[in-house]
């Protein structure tokens, strides 16, 4: 079938199925972050928060998505990928998502705090440096100018998002007179008037 011998559709199909999995469990662990603030604070039911990250999500991927997952692809070169041996290929691209899966359950599993696209990324570089040490491995396989930005970017973004937080904290601090919103929230209850957003 497709001009493949059997073993090889069937690697390839384990990886299809394997791709899915990560799918699935980037769904279920992103989302938990994303919309754990919300249903704490009562500011939406769950069922309406997750279907409300699930819908943003969907937009995110129209509005750049893509442009991350091809800045990841970047990360290993492409004579890398397209190596002679097609068992390398998809041993490659079986291990980075195995590895990826296995550290978002683990996280989920123990409640720490972990970004999917984080782990695909270390799985990523873990897999081009493991490639890099096949004794047939001609050179680097690792795009090392690339890993570099990235690791800037997953740097830079966190710093950025902590300061930003420090700051709208002070101004609300500062300016707004209702002091309800800075304390924990009752249950059942949802955020005073106006404030559901912050």
């Amino acid at each position: 079938m497709f001009g493949l011998e059997p073993q090889v559709l069937l690697l390839l199909m384990l990886c299809l199925v394997a791709a899915c999995a990560f799918e699935f469990v980037n769904g279920f662990h992103d989302t938990a972050n994303a919309v754990a603030t919300v249903i704490y604070t009562n500011t939406l039911r769950p069922w309406v928060a997750v279907i409300w990250s699930a819908f943003w999500n969907f937009i995110g991927v129209f509005a750049g998505g893509i442009a991350v997952a091809m800045g990841i692809v970047y990360l290993l070169p492409v004579e890398s990928l397209v190596d002679q041996n097609v068992y390398h290929g998809i041993a490659m691209v079986g291990a980075l998502i195995l590895s990826a899966i296995l550290w978002n359950v683990g996280t989920w599993y123990y409640g720490i705090p972990a970004s999917s696209s984080h782990a695909l990324i270390g799985s990523i570089l873990g897999v081009g440096i493991a490639f890099s040490l096949l004794p047939e491995s001609s050179g680097a396989a690792v795009n090392w100018s690339k890993a570099g930005e990235t690791g800037v970017a997953l740097l830079v973004g966190p710093l950025f998002g902590f300061t930003l937080t420090i700051l709208l904290m002070f101004i609300l601090r500062r300016f707004v007179r209702n002091k309800a919103i800075f304390r924990e929230p009752h249950k059942r209850k949802p955020p005073p008037s106006g404030f559901a957003l912050f």
